[in-house]
């Protein structure tokens, strides 16, 4: 047949090392569809027949799921398709490993007139099958069905604790069983992100890998997040305080209490084994400081950052713009032109009137530096331009604004206003009692230190005997204004003009 693979000599193969799976053969052949459609209707039928399908059932469900899928009319193409032969689809999957047959008895004459063939999965690709056929919600549903394993875990080793002291051996073997159940379907659950985690942070960053990436850390924060931080101290102390409890003798009278009296007595060391193991595991996971529970939790938290830059890359740099629509237009537009000189029109329109330079290409011979573009002969393109030229962001991602000149030009225009209301403060201490009306004109900076001195003695100043002190507000200055007896008015002029306000005798002193 043509899906038959053509088998040849292979060395590796003779030396005994694994080769060819033939249960997967049926995923490759060139009726893939239709296989896939069979193995599909025998796994959804795994939940209700325990016994496997007959010929006709297997046609009858394969059209039932043709229907649900597909419209009435390309069912009916399909089904009635020369290339689709249920029978001898049936049998190279059986040949495949994929499916095992057998018939039923007959029990009366009409058995021996009708075909008493049936079909069922193997169990190898009903495992396979299962995986390929959604494998993102089976991770799922496996890991909400273990939302509090670690809570469970603690409360299970602490009824086991409490029956082994009172030496209730039998019911230490439920609750220990139920702890291996947890411990085995945790690991499940760890090593499923681990290979998500391997495969993911491989390579560059793509939309598949960030998805999986945050899949991950929800399912860890929504499943082992909160509930290994809490319980893993707990869980600790109890392994803790039972390991000089848990000897050789006690592991034997719980496997013991387990299993039935006449077992034989390797399935007993076996248990016992499995049993230890499990218990070692727990240790390794939860009771060291540096356990495998707390390093699965800082790996996850340390993926954090790959996956923000990640997403942040693809953010910045995924939509590629591209110019070829417009290019498009612009080509049609010049083809449909009725002249030449309309062409160049258009051309110079779209071009912005200037020389067009497109490409800088090395020329064949200096002469050809002078020619114009129009008719120079052609320049060699190169592959990678023509992948890429169409595109107007390629190459590494566009740098981040650079406001380094503004920064230095603002801290520069800081250092200067500093100096000169230094400068300001200089001289109006120079200043310092004396009345406001003999002052000779005031710079812009002294006038606007002034005000900020008077304004504060207005605010906060204290007054005693007619004097009011303030501090200024940078804490710099103490401003006392007093007011004579005889005191008027005065005008302090400045470059834009005067400022009118009474004739106060002005200190100034640093503190």
């Amino acid at each position: 047949m043509d899906e038959e693979l053509v088998e040849g000599s292979d060395s590796w193969a003779l030396a005994g090392l694994p080769g060819r799976v033939p249960v997967t053969s049926y995923l490759a052949s060139r009726y893939a569809a239709q296989y896939r459609v069979i193995v599909d209707v025998l796994l959804a039928e795994q939940d209700n027949s325990l016994t496997g399908l007959s010929y006709d059932e297997i046609a009858a469900a394969v059209s039932i799921r043709l229907a649900k899928v597909l419209s009435v009319q390309l069912a009916e193409e399909l089904a009635a398709d020369d290339a689709w032969k249920l029978e001898d689809r049936l049998r190279q999957l059986v040949q495949w490993e994929v499916l095992t047959s057998w018939q039923e008895p007959a029990r009366s004459g009409e058995d021996f007139l009708r075909r008493r063939d049936r079909f069922q999965l193997t169990p190898a690709a009903a495992r396979l099958h299962s995986f390929l056929s959604d494998p993102q919600l089976q991770d799922e549903a496996a890991e909400g069905d273990l939302t509090l394993a670690p809570r469970a875990i603690h409360d299970r080793l602490a009824a086991f604790a409490e029956a082994v002291r009172k030496q209730r051996f039998v019911d230490a073997a439920g609750e220990f069983q139920q702890v291996i159940t947890l411990h085995q379907a945790m690991a499940t659950a760890a090593r499923g992100w681990q290979r998500g985690l391997a495969h993911a942070l491989s390579g560059g960053p793509d939309e598949a890998k960030q998805d999986m990436l945050w899949r991950t850390l929800q399912a860890y924060v929504s499943m082992w997040g909160e509930q290994v931080d809490v319980n893993s101290p707990r869980i600790a102390e109890l392994v803790e305080e039972l390991t000089p409890l848990l000897s050789a003798s006690t592991w034997r009278a719980c496997v013991r209490a387990a299993l039935a009296d006449e077992v034989p007595e390797s399935l007993v060391e076996s248990q016992v084994e499995r049993w230890t193991h499990t218990w070692t595991a727990l240790v390794a996971w939860f009771a060291w400081p540096a356990g495998q529970a707390r390093r699965l939790r800082r790996q996850l938290r340390d993926l954090v950052a790959p996956w923000a830059r990640n997403m942040y890359i693809l953010m910045d740099s995924a939509g590629s713009v591209t110019r070829r629509p417009e290019l498009l237009h612009l080509a049609a537009a010049l083809e449909q032109a009725p002249s030449d000189q309309e062409a160049w029109r258009i051309w110079h329109t779209a071009a912005g009137v200037f020389s067009a330079r497109h490409l800088q290409l090395p020329a064949d011979s200096p002469d050809d530096l002078a020619l114009p573009w129009a008719v120079a002969p052609a320049a060699p393109v190169t592959a990678r331009y023509r992948r890429q030229g169409a595109r107007a962001a390629v190459g590494r991602r566009p740098m981040t604004p650079n406001y380094a000149d503004g920064k230095a030009a603002a801290a520069r225009a800081r250092r200067a206003a500093r100096a000169e209301r230094s400068e300001a403060a200089v001289a109006l201490g120079q200043r310092t009692g004396t009345r406001i009306a003999s002052w000779e004109a005031l710079s812009r900076a002294e006038f606007e230190l002034l005000l900020d001195l008077v304004g504060a003695v207005r605010r906060t100043g204290r007054t005693i005997d007619g004097r009011r002190t303030a501090v200024s507000p940078d804490g710099q200055w103490e401003v006392s204004l007093t007011v004579e007896q005889d005191a008027g008015s005065a005008v302090v002029k400045t470059g834009d003009g005067g400022f009118v306000t009474r004739d106060w005798t002005f200190e100034m002193r640093h503190l």
